[in-house]
């Protein structure tokens, strides 16, 4: 199988927030199909497993307009222009939960499906520690944390009742491995 060849002009159109990609490439059989995706070439986000001293899990419960069902999310968000992902890890935490990470560990990258710009990259936080000023969620975020065991994130991953289960996926022996010392 080889790559199938992408044919420019490239269409983008904002909406939102959210941005809107036509591709256009030419098949193996000649055709030429134009794919939608979302995100521009280039777009990252980033999450964490915040993870305490005591080793529970900090998540973000929301309301998510998507599924319409409230979920409970590992906090992150895009890296903004300028920004590591380890940075934009940070700084989400910070933001959506209000906890500072005493250690940081890199897991890994995945694409977010097969119709979207950009990578989700992945995070292990532990030791963290809440800050003194807590969170700061935006104007348009609603956000209940709370703090849930090791096997209770893997349980709510595992039932599909989160977003970035692969986050979950990368960590399993990790978080195994807490576990086992707690």
């Amino acid at each position: 199988m080889k790559p199938w060849k992408r044919i420019e002009p490239t269409i983008v159109t904002k909406i939102g927030y959210r941005t809107v990609v036509v591709k256009q490439f030419i098949m193996p059989d000649g055709r030429t199909v134009d794919w939608t995706i979302m995100n521009e070439d280039g777009w990252a986000a980033a999450n964490a497993i915040v993870v305490t001293k005591d080793n529970k899990v900090v998540v973000a419960r929301q309301f998510r307009p998507g599924p319409e069902q409230i979920l409970d999310e590992l906090p992150g968000g895009i890296v903004d222009p300028g920004e590591t992902p380890e940075q934009c890890a940070v700084r989400e935490v910070a933001e959506e939960v209000g906890y500072i990470p005493g250690t940081v560990e890199y897991l890994g990258a995945s694409h977010y499906d097969a119709y979207v710009n950009g990578d989700r990259h992945y995070f292990l936080f532990t030791n963290c520690t809440p800050s003194e000023e807590g969170a700061h969620v935006g104007i348009d975020e609603s956000i209940e944390i709370r703090l849930i065991s090791i096997d209770t994130l893997l349980k709510i991953a595992k039932e599909g009742r989160m977003t970035d289960p692969g986050c979950v996926l990368m960590a399993y022996e990790k978080l195994q491995k807490l576990k086992d010392c707690m």
